[in-house]
């Protein structure tokens, strides 16, 4: 009974093990099919690929574009064409606020690809990292909603680079050798972890945004593409650092800046150019903001946000010390006068405050190129007023001391240069004659001051409001200012020579001070440069229009310059290099044109160098303002209005 049954299950383990086999034919047989299926599509038959894509739109009940894109994310490069021209692999991005430098929390995301299709109260935060698909047309698609790359031409969505991308090699990287292995550092140390690599390469390479750079690359390297990065000029670099190769550490890296350090032939003609300008600024009475940014910009390579406050301090150093020199004087013409002519500062100042501010929010919105037009006009005009001044009041200066020759009269007395001082007791007596022009222009200086301290958010019903408050306390200090010309009117009369009020002027001129304001500031010139020449026009003499003009520049430089030095925007070297030189030379420069206008009563030589002044800002200018049109035209930026920059979106 034993082998029977033992022979009927080999029968059985036989039909079984049979079973299998063919099984396992038909399987393999299946998958062949299949494969060679899938390779007929991998070559090319589109019916093939046309079946695959329909049968996602078969199931309606589970299919939607993002779960396609989702699905395509992770399979082969081969069917990337399932969606056309348009790629489809989903990758990281992180939203930058590095150029656009938005006041907002975050970039709003959109319903469909049109930049107004707002979704209310959704964005996503400055700095974070979404994920999404690029739409092909300048768009990101996400799981919320779209984001555009750019707003107003800078660039607010980043990809991040893998780090083959970056130039980064990595433990999934391919290998790439270069130079010879040292095998006995290894034998002696061992070898290394991709921790201790790290290590040793210190921040270069880790992954950083807009909003993290300074802790994950230091101030000595750049966020590039999503990795910290060497730097290739030193306005990739934070303010205040310069760009230079470091041969310890092998690598191009962002340094504090130095004079003494980096001092170069370019730092030796800029401090020559800047006493030459400091002292034709001096004669014109004008700060010389015009050419000392561009110097900065052009010879030391330094960034806007560097040069204008190292202007400020320049500009600022040569108004105090025409101040002082001027503060004691007496009019040439009218002693009972003071040069600087307090009245014209009472009833200007208010408006040209008021201009520069509506001009600053102007040349937010405005492009480039529309600005250097607008420059070339404003400037040439000054620069034909003034120069076509200067040498018509140098032709009638040279007729009168030829005629004083013919006569047999000298010039002049003769005499050497003489050392000018403040002249205290004489400004004692000036300020209580003009107490009451002089307390309005103080206090329109300590509200602007206290305004430039306490400034709200963007666009917010606060910023409005103050900068409507700030036009209405210009217009109650000009109102102040036309009560007290009256006064003085009914009693006094018109000075002969002197600026003359009428009730048509007490309006006409204070805003005509609005629109140099305005120009000073939509240019980025400052209101000096644009209030000589007005002055002149007005019918100032040169000696009180050079005084006056540099009350003027005093007021608006010590404004800024409070406020750069309190925000800590001031680099103290190059300050103090610099404005020692611009105070040496302004000292010289009103001492020399003193000594001109007592030796050969040449006063058109201010004028001149008003004339001077304007020209070295108006190329220097355009040179900059050209260059900027370049790179914007280079990079495809929106060379259109940008309302929106305003409020920092």
């Amino acid at each position: 009974n034993e082998v029977p049954h033992c022979s009927s299950v080999r029968v059985s383990m036989r039909y079984r093990f049979s079973a299998t086999v063919l099984t396992c034919i038909l399987l393999l047989g299946g998958l062949g099919i299949a494969n060679g299926v899938v390779a007929k599509s991998d070559h090319g038959h589109e019916l093939d690929q046309g079946h695959h894509q329909q049968s996602y739109h078969r199931s309606p009940g589970w299919f939607n574009e993002d779960e396609e894109i989702a699905e395509l994310a992770g399979t082969p490069s081969n069917h990337e064409s399932l969606r056309g021209s348009r790629p489809v692999r989903e990758g990281a991005y992180f939203v930058d606020n590095e150029e656009l430098d938005a006041k907002s929390p975050g970039l709003g995301y959109r319903a469909s690809p049109v930049v107004k299709d707002k979704i209310g109260g959704v964005y996503a935060a400055w700095g974070s990292k979404v994920m999404g698909v690029d739409n092909g047309d300048g768009w990101l698609k996400t799981s919320n909603g779209y984001l555009p790359y750019y707003v107003h031409g800078k660039a607010v969505v980043v990809k991040f680079a893998t780090p083959e991308e970056a130039g980064i090699v990595t433990h999934q990287s391919g290998r790439e050798w270069w130079g010879h292995v040292n095998y006995n550092e290894a034998a002696e140390n061992g070898m290394r972890s991709w921790e201790e690599l790290e290590r040793q390469q210190g921040h270069l390479g880790r992954w950083c945004t807009a909003h993290n750079h300074l802790k994950q690359c230091s101030v000595a390297f750049v966020c590039k593409a999503g990795f910290c990065s060497e730097c290739t000029i030193s306005r990739d670099c934070n303010e205040k650092h310069a760009c230079e190769w470091d041969a310890s550490a092998g690598h191009r890296i962002c340094i504090p800046r130095s004079l003494t350090r980096s001092w170069t032939w370019r730092e030796t003609v800029c401090t020559e150019l800047i006493v030459v300008t400091a002292l034709l600024s001096a004669a014109a009475g004008m700060g010389g903001g015009g050419v000392y940014v561009p110097l900065l910009l052009l010879l030391l390579g330094f960034s806007t946000k560097e040069a204008i406050p190292l202007s400020q301090a320049m500009i600022v150093g040569g108004a105090v010390v025409n101040f002082i020199m001027f503060c004691g004087e007496r009019h040439p013409e009218h002693k009972h006068r003071p040069r600087i002519d307090y009245d014209v500062v009472m009833m200007l100042n208010p408006g040209l405050a008021a201009g520069v501010t509506l001009g600053v929010m102007c040349n937010l919105v405005t492009p480039q190129w529309f600005i250097v037009v607008i420059l070339i006009f404003t400037l040439v005009l000054a620069l034909q007023k003034s120069l076509g001044k200067g040498i018509q009041q140098f032709k009638k200066e040279s007729q009168q001391l030829a005629e004083k020759a013919a006569k047999g009269q000298s010039a002049a007395p003769a005499g050497s240069v003489k050392i000018r001082f403040a002249d205290i007791p004489s400004f004692f007596v000036l300020a209580q004659e003009n107490s009451r022009p002089l307390s309005l222009i103080g206090g329109c200086w300590l509200v602007f001051l206290a305004c430039n301290f306490i400034r709200a958010p963007s666009c917010t019903t606060a910023y409005w409001f103050q900068r409507l408050s700030l036009v209405g306390i210009c217009l109650f200090f000009t109102i102040s200012g036309q009560t007290t010309i009256r006064s003085r009117l009914s009693s006094k009369g018109t000075s002969e020579g002197m600026m003359g009020w009428t009730e048509s002027t007490l309006w006409l001129y204070p805003l005509m001070a609005t629109v140099a304001g305005f120009l000073g500031g939509f240019l980025g010139i400052g209101g000096g440069i644009i209030m000589g020449p007005l002055l002149l026009e007005l019918g100032m003499d040169a000696p009180a229009s050079q005084a006056t003009t540099a009350m003027f520049v005093f007021l608006s430089s010590s404004l800024a310059a409070i406020q750069f030095m309190v925000l800590g925007k001031s680099m103290p070297e190059f300050a103090l290099w610099f404005t020692a030189w611009v105070v040496v030379s302004t000292f010289a420069g009103q001492t020399v044109i003193d000594y001109i206008l007592q030796r050969w009563q040449r006063s058109s030589l201010i004028v001149l160098s008003i004339a001077a002044i304007i020209a070295g800002s108006l190329c220097m200018m355009t040179a900059i303002g050209a260059k900027d049109i370049y790179v914007d035209i280079a990079r495809g930026a929106d060379m259109g209005f940008k309302p929106m920059n305003l409020c920092g979106h």
